[in-house]
């Protein structure tokens, strides 16, 4: 009954917070999705190579900030969890052309319930058309572990079109992605990826994203 409770209200407040006003008091409120044709997280398909719609909203004041992420999972199984949902939060600045984020987020399934946290902390430099930028993220079970890191690179090709890529390592993965993102407007782009690791081999995606 507790794995369901926090789900469900995992959900309720992403509804609740997608129905606010986008600025109110101080605070301002975002929100938007990605419908890709599969979910992969750290070189790893979460949806057993299926596609996914994947929700969020967000609110902000000051740097300070949380929000809900949300996306159909599929990992096999009669009684395997079908829905995961990401509540986070934390703080980001800048220092000129170099931005900072440091936060903390807790993964939510409809089966197994709460599954984890993580803490993370990111960073990004623009110089010019292009932008480097790197992270990782600190497991806690137990002892302070680091699950993840990577690096990649982004390349502002022209008004509407970038290429970015990424190289990653997670537990025994080490994974990367290359791509292009075309922006039709500050609103909506799609992205065409191509993902390679040992578990997942190569894998072309393409993802449509919108935020408002």
């Amino acid at each position: 009954m507790m794995k369901k409770t926090l789900l469900a209200s995992g959900v309720a407040a992403l509804a609740l917070m997608a129905a606010v006003p986008a600025s109110a008091q101080g605070y301002t409120f975002s929100w938007g999705g990605t419908v890709t044709s599969n979910y992969i997280s750290r070189g790893v398909t979460q949806t057993q190579n299926r596609p996914a719609f994947q929700p969020w909203v967000e609110v902000e004041s000051n740097g300070f900030y949380g929000g809900l992420w949300a996306s159909n999972v599929r990992f096999g199984g009669g009684d395997s969890d079908r829905v995961e949902v990401d509540i986070y939060g934390g703080y980001r600045w800048s220092i000129e052309n170099t931005s900072f984020d440091v936060g903390y987020a807790r993964y939510l399934y409809n089966s197994s319930g709460d599954c984890c946290g993580e803490f993370y902390a990111l960073v990004e430099h623009e110089a010019g058309t292009l932008t480097m930028f790197g992270g990782a993220y600190f497991g806690h079970d137990g002892s302070l572990t680091v699950n993840d890191t990577h690096v990649g690179l982004s390349l502002a090709l022209m008004d509407n079109l970038s290429a970015s890529t990424k190289l990653g390592h997670a537990g025994s993965v080490t994974y990367a992605d290359l791509g292009v993102t075309y922006a039709f407007n500050d609103n909506f782009d799609v992205d065409a990826r191509v993902y390679r690791s040992g578990p997942l081999g190569t894998r072309a995606v393409l993802s449509v994203n919108f935020g408002f």
